[in-house]
């Protein structure tokens, strides 16, 4: 759930050819060679399926829908002057997200995670070097009386990114309130989540008080509500937002399957609705994107591809990322992302990994390998 932003979530009435073939998968050897070949190193990796792979992905851990195996206590790729860094507590919980800028400190800042016995997440909390008395600048308040139910939250809104999209249905959630302390001003968002029948009701309300002053100014408030099936959110139909869901299918694991969404377009104005659909890959580990198509025309502003094709290898990491920008066609213009030489540490995270990327822009190809840095609980 965390601090999101509403960005997104998502096609079989547009589902190209190409887009249903079934997922490819690389066979690495596994074993002593590390999993890829890797003969320098004498790394024995446990690839044993860990029991959260049969657990429902909502009722999972931070760490389990990150896909991290093992008691994992922080990680952060570590070549570049900036990265993100990602704490968890002993049971799996997400309690820090920072953001780290090694050569300019006062740029750094960071999100704080706090749970309740249940394991719930009760408040989520921004700090930055603006912050004064060690008081968060921000902070989300969440409280959870549909007790059972998977409750509709965030998608993932943008292309075919899906950053995030391990929080678009929080279990048991019924209300959550967001902060803005400004110094003159404050502004409040508060989304509640109510069951009738078979639908999910959300009302949004939003205001903002003055310094010195509990007056609430700027009061908006509307409702939309999610269609539910078998326990599921399926589709949203509303004039309130600039999105609407078609449809949403679900693997047994509780992962995404097919997911169709409609935006109203930002930039090519002419095609009023684009439609994303997505098809996502079919695993125990991972929600990540299989397929993407575009139904509208790509933005060239936005670099959004008409197409995508997205390679796993057995153990469900990225091998390669292939776009299109106009329709798929035998002479199309393809960007292709390849992942290789994956390394693995005993518990079957990777640790480093050679990469070659293609600039969209300018169709420069950068190739370096990354370093993950993982630490554990022992």
């Amino acid at each position: 759930m965390k601090h999101l932003s509403l960005l997104s979530l998502i096609g079989a009435a547009l589902c190209i050819t190409w887009a249903c073939d079934p997922v490819d998968i690389d066979e690495p050897d596994n074993g002593k060679d590390n999993g890829q070949g890797n003969k320098n190193d004498s790394t024995i990796v446990d690839w044993t399926d860990p029991d959260w792979y049969s657990v429902n992905f909502w009722d999972r851990t931070d760490r389990q829908k990150a896909g991290l195996r093992g008691p994992v206590k922080k990680w952060h790729i570590s070549q570049y002057t900036t990265y993100d860094e990602y704490e968890y507590d002993q049971a799996g919980h997400l309690i820090r997200e920072a953001y780290v800028n090694t050569d300019d400190a006062e740029r750094n800042h960071e999100w704080r995670y706090t749970y309740d016995a249940q394991g719930h997440l009760t408040k989520a909390e921004y700090f930055d070097v603006f912050c004064e008395d060690g008081q968060p600048s921000s902070y989300w308040v969440y409280e959870y009386e549909n007790t059972g139910k998977y409750v509709a939250r965030e998608w993932f809104m943008m292309g075919p990114e899906i950053s995030d999209a391990e929080n678009g249905i929080c279990k048991d959630l019924s209300k959550a309130s967001f902060v803005v302390i400004q110094p003159l001003s404050s502004s409040y968002r508060e989304y509640t989540y109510t069951f009738r029948n078979d639908s999910l009701v959300i009302r949004e309300y939003s205001y903002n008080t003055d310094l010195g002053n509990e007056e609430k100014l700027n009061e908006v408030s509307y409702e939309y509500a999610y269609a539910y099936e078998n326990g599921y959110p399926k589709s949203l139909q509303t004039d309130k937002l600039r999105f609407q869901i078609d449809n949403i299918t679900y693997y047994d694991n509780g992962m995404y399957k097919d997911f169709v969404y409609r935006e109203e377009n930002a930039y090519n104005y002419e095609t009023g609705w684009d439609i994303h659909s997505y098809k996502m890959l079919d695993n125990p580990r991972y929600l990540e994107v299989d397929t993407f198509s575009l139904g509208g025309t790509a933005s060239y502003m936005t670099l959004t591809p008409q197409s995508v094709k997205v390679t796993y290898d057995s153990h469900y990491d990225l091998v390669k990322n292939e776009e299109w920008y106009t329709a798929k066609t035998d002479t199309a213009a393809t960007f292709t992302d390849t992942w290789a030489n994956y390394t693995y540490d005993k518990y079957g995270n990777w640790v480093t990994r050679d990469e070659t990327i293609v600039a969209r822009w300018t169709g420069q190809v950068s190739t370096s390998t990354i370093t993950r840095v993982m630490e554990y609980f022992e």
